[in-house]
């Protein structure tokens, strides 16, 4: 039983197309996230300042997702086992463990998110009481069932969950496609007190699955090519996920109001917004427990991943109930921070890389690589030097705007210098061999 493959590079016979990858991570853009977003960057700039903040911040996105997609597809391995190889098999452990408990959290947070959603729909539209504790366990445990049983439960459920999200989108967007219509929108300036700026719009979209870009081998390792890798994940950010954020601004302005969801379905058909609802979280929500469950993984080697994901959720549920995941925003941006530098340090340090990760190569990994460390520490401690005071980081500097950005950067940019230094030195022994052996 390979276990989804969370220990050893994917076999040749389980690799899948593009377009497969494509509606899984569809699956996890097309979110209540990612339509809150879209609205309030629609009600906070004209769209002739919008378009082009967004599909900027997209790029970005893009750049990156293609970095690690290629980075899968090239090793076959899930980034914790790119990580195993990168920063050695102990200096790993505890950037795993990080991954997961940052993921986990998160997964936390949104499982609370809709939670909190169900409830007040149903007390709003049905003049129902459900006891919130309640909604968040039945929730959580269905979004663990998928997550556990791994990429082919993740794919089948984005196969419902993609259409259904897209058919309610074009619902409430098609019938605003007239000339009138579309001139009143686009002439649409919002108020000087909640304007947005062109930079601050493009560093929330990339800044908004930077994390998730930096996550992408967990995915593209079953891509069939290295071109399918990078064409699933470049049509996924640079060009599916700004138009999502379009289309959600576009409705927003229309109804006046950022919370998008209710005009999603026709009136009278409330308990199908509670439908859309569970497919948004859940489909995008599984993907975070999945990875979780990779991390932990590459920590306890002794533990099936399928239950390593079911006691990742129960903890993620713990932190919903418990009502901890509302006060961990700032501390999940700050993780955001330590994660977002390992996808520079991998893209660089595995330049040149054209072959599959063996096995023999896995069990042969030394315990430390200092140089890549090194590395992460220079991207981290740049990233908190970037992070405003009020998201508890220490706002000494202020460089691209995005902090998470700064720190991939930063820890490339140290990475890239210690990997020519050592490439000089080699240089330089070899230099000095030589006229020996010609002798």
């Amino acid at each position: 039983m390979h276990d989804d493959f969370s220990r050893t590079p994917v076999a040749s016979d389980h690799l899948r197309p593009w377009w497969y990858l494509l509606i899984i991570e569809m699956g996890v853009m097309i979110s209540i996230p990612t339509f809150v977003l879209g609205g309030q960057l629609g009600l906070g700039m004209s769209f002739s300042d919008l378009i082009p903040a967004t599909f900027c911040g997209a790029l970005i996105l893009g750049v990156l997702g293609a970095c690690t997609a290629h980075l899968g597809a090239v090793t076959r391995c899930s980034t914790a086992l790119i990580s195993r190889l990168t920063f050695g098999a102990r200096g790993s452990a505890a950037i795993a463990l990080l991954l997961a408990l940052g993921i986990t959290g998160w997964w936390g947070v949104q499982v609370e998110m809709f939670a909190d959603a169900v409830v007040q729909l149903a007390r709003n539209g049905f003049s129902l009481s459900l006891p919130r504790e309640l909604v968040i366990l039945a929730g959580g445990m269905a979004m663990i069932t998928t997550a556990a049983l791994g990429i082919r439960a993740i794919g089948r459920l984005s196969y419902l969950a993609v259409p259904l999200l897209l058919c309610g989108l074009a619902y409430a967007f098609v019938p605003l496609i007239t000339p009138g219509k579309l001139m009143s929108l686009w002439q649409f300036k919002p108020s000087p007190s909640e304007a947005l700026s062109f930079g601050a719009s493009a560093a929330t979209v990339a800044g908004g699955f930077i994390v998730g870009a930096s996550l992408n081998p967990d995915y593209a390792r079953f891509a069939r090519t290295n071109k399918h890798a990078i064409a699933y994940a470049l049509t996924d950010y640079a060009f599916a996920y700004p138009l999502l954020l379009l289309v959600a601004a576009v409705i927003a302005v229309n109804f006046h109001s950022a919370d998008i969801m209710i005009h999603l379905v026709p009136a009278g058909l409330t308990w199908l917004i509670f439908v859309m609802m569970m497919f948004a979280t859940w489909a995008a929500n599984d993907c975070n427990l999945y990875s979780s469950s990779l991390s932990l993984a590459a920590v306890f080697p002794k533990w099936k991943r399928a239950h390593l994901a079911i006691l990742a959720g129960i903890f993620g549920i713990s932190l919903a109930e418990l009502h901890v995941a509302g006060h961990m925003v700032s501390f999940l941006t700050l993780l955001g921070i330590v994660i977002a530098p390992i996808s520079g340090i991998f893209v660089i340090n595995n330049l040149g890389r054209k072959h599959a990760v063996t096995e023999e190569e896995l069990a042969s990994i030394p315990d430390w690589h200092s140089p890549t460390l090194i590395a992460w520490s220079g991207g981290v401690l740049l990233g908190f030097l970037a992070t405003p005071k009020e998201a508890l980081g220490l706002g000494l500097l202020k460089l691209t705007t995005i902090p998470t950005i700064d720190a991939i950067l930063g820890a490339a940019t140290i990475m890239l210098v210690l990997k020519l230094v050592r490439s000089k030195r080699q240089c330089k022994s070899a230099a000095k061999v030589e006229p020996a052996v010609s002798v």
